[in-house]
């Protein structure tokens, strides 16, 4: 899919406009603060995601005035063509042809992917970093993937209170199990296509890359909804000494690694950032490959901590799967772009001639 147009009014910085985009590669250059990474956003909203990681959709009306609520509309075309609506405030409210329709049918309708400077640190970083990886791809996979992570996150809830309390933990225990199996094998699943997709970007790769997806607590048994109950039976005085749930997918993990050592240990920070750079890539063939539909990337700032062989051979790829791609960056940044260079000033956009 692609975004033929969109139009804004009254959100965050960005002054009210109608934006006809390039159907290829689209580059927003800009200063800190222009509004580059508000464009992004845009993007992510009408696709279906909320805002930003950090951001607040009620922050995002720009005046009071307008009933606390920003506008945003977007034409798209492709596999087919549809209209998406947008109306911002304390929560997000979609149309879809003027008809209200929820996320989960827009994300699979315009499959989008978002990556942050945040995610350059993919291999290097935090299992967290890794799971919001993970759970971003399957919810684009699989569009009740977003509920049962929702549910799984309230009853771990529950039973992280029942353990501090000191109470009955069955019947946590029982919501748990069959959410967190259907979980584990939902990322498994995306891990294989992820792993397929990395062949098909092996020209990112600075080296043989693995990729293995590690069950949380894991004790390692086949079938997930008996690993789950051995698992917690086997982890169930490490729970009571700590007070914490130790079982489940809030504690799973990508694993990267390269001739059968991590990859932290053998890769550059470079290297790292090119291998964190083609499993996006390898998450957007994943995604065209399930839904018979071309993502669309939005990129906010994940050139700067790249070199410049890192920016080359990124730019060569996203030429070359012939994708939608919305990249923001600093002026310096992406040199020579072969796309549509747009200029973003203090909520203005204009296009290079």
């Amino acid at each position: 899919m692609r975004c033929s147009w969109f139009q804004t009014f009254e959100f965050r910085n960005l002054k009210p406009q109608r934006l006809e985009w390039a159907l290829g590669l689209n580059l927003l250059r800009g200063e800190n603060g222009a509004g580059k990474t508000n464009l992004l956003e845009v993007l992510r909203l009408l696709s279906g995601w909320g805002p930003f990681r950090g951001r607040s959709a009620s922050e995002a009306p720009r005046w009071e005035g307008t009933a606390g609520r920003a506008v945003l509309k977007g034409g798209f075309s492709g596999e087919e063509d549809l209209e998406i609506a947008a109306f911002v405030g304390r929560r997000v409210d979609l149309r879809r042809d003027g008809k209200p329709v929820g996320a989960a049918t827009v994300r699979n309708r315009v499959p989008a992917l978002s990556f942050t400077p945040e995610d350059l640190a993919l291999v290097e970083g935090a299992p967290a970093i890794r799971r919001r990886f993970l759970d971003g791809l399957c919810a684009l996979l699989l569009p009740l993937y977003a509920f049962r992570l929702l549910e799984y996150r309230k009853a771990l809830r529950q039973r992280a209170a029942a353990l501090k309390q000191n109470r009955g933990l069955g019947a946590t225990a029982k919501v748990l199990a069959p959410l967190a199996s259907w979980i584990w094998a939902s990322r498994a699943a995306a891990v294989d296509l992820l792993r397929m997709g990395l062949s098909e970007v092996s020209e990112l790769l600075p080296g043989p890359t693995e990729i293995a997806f590690s069950r949380g607590g894991s004790v390692g048994l086949e079938d997930g909804l008996e690993d789950y109950w051995t698992s917690l039976a086997r982890r169930a005085p490490l729970e009571g000494r700590i007070g914490l749930p130790v079982v489940g997918p809030h504690r799973d993990d990508l694993l990267v690694a390269s001739g059968g050592k991590a990859a932290l240990q053998v890769f550059s920070r470079g290297h790292r950032r090119r291998v964190a750079v083609a499993l996006m890539m390898a998450a957007g063939w994943a995604v065209e490959r399930k839904l018979r539909r071309a993502p669309l990337l939005l990129l906010d700032e994940v050139a700067a901590e790249l070199d410049d062989t890192g920016r080359s051979v990124l730019v060569e790829a996203l030429k070359a799967r012939g994708w939608q791609v919305f990249a923001a960056t600093a002026e310096s940044a992406f040199d020579g772009w072969p796309g549509a260079v747009w200029v973003v000033s203090e909520g203005s956009v204009q296009r290079n001639a």
